[in-house]
């Protein structure tokens, strides 16, 4: 399977100075899980930093990002979180305009000869998962669920199985910041990925991910 990543800072990971165009955040960890599955996975990653979802579509739709089997969009933190976090000057993206640009998304991604869209929920944007910026994030990942609905795409809880992990080991030092996961978050992210999106094992919420064998941190998690 070849598959385009296309998102934010939670899935850049820094692909652009990676050789093989993936980067160290969760597409890096998927890529492994599906490799030592024996799932043959080829990742393109073209996430951005700091993106929105308009950002992601405008991008997208500017490309000549084709030839993929699947295409997994993981965006709206950002369309959120410049309601109370301005920079570069980016406005914040309602809920409903979120949708639509999820929507406008499948539709590129049917018309380029993608088989499969997975729709990636919005996680967290403070380490109390009962923060106010928390809880509106229900409005985005039911915005996700109506556009995979709509769209027959596969919606892939990431936010509410990050959120889940957070409550059930608080702990585990999930984020660095609330927002950007640490990599034992990175992995969190690419188990649910994996178990949602390609059929492998399910790691439970309450569970804190191995660390990796060829983690090159000292500490975990």
């Amino acid at each position: 399977m070849k598959l385009l990543v296309l998102g934010d800072s939670l899935s850049d990971g820094g692909w652009a100075r990676d050789p093989d165009g993936i980067g160290s955040a969760w597409p890096s960890a998927l890529s492994r899980l599906a490799g030592a599955s024996g799932l043959a996975l080829t990742v393109t990653n073209r996430s951005v930093g700091g993106a929105r979802s308009v950002d992601v579509l405008e991008s997208y739709a500017a490309s000549d990002w084709t030839g993929f089997d699947a295409v997994a969009v993981l965006a709206g933190a950002n369309d959120l979180w410049r309601r109370w976090v301005p920079w570069n000057g980016q406005a914040a993206v309602d809920s409903d305009d979120y949708g639509r640009n999820l929507a406008k998304i499948c539709r590129i991604a049917r018309s380029r000869n993608t088989d499969q869209v997975w729709i990636l929920t919005p996680c967290l944007l403070h380490t109390d998962p009962d923060h106010l910026w928390n809880t509106e994030m229900q409005e985005y990942r039911a915005a996700c669920a109506k556009a995979a609905r709509d769209h027959d795409a596969l919606l892939v809880p990431t936010g509410e199985e990050f959120e889940a992990a957070v409550r059930a080991r608080p702990e585990v030092k999930w984020t660095y910041d609330g927002v950007h996961p640490r990599p034992v978050g990175q992995e969190r992210l690419a188990w649910t990925v994996y178990h949602h999106a390609m059929r492998g094992d399910l790691l439970a919420c309450d569970r804190v991910p191995e660390r990796p064998a060829r983690h090159r941190l000292g500490r975990w998690p």
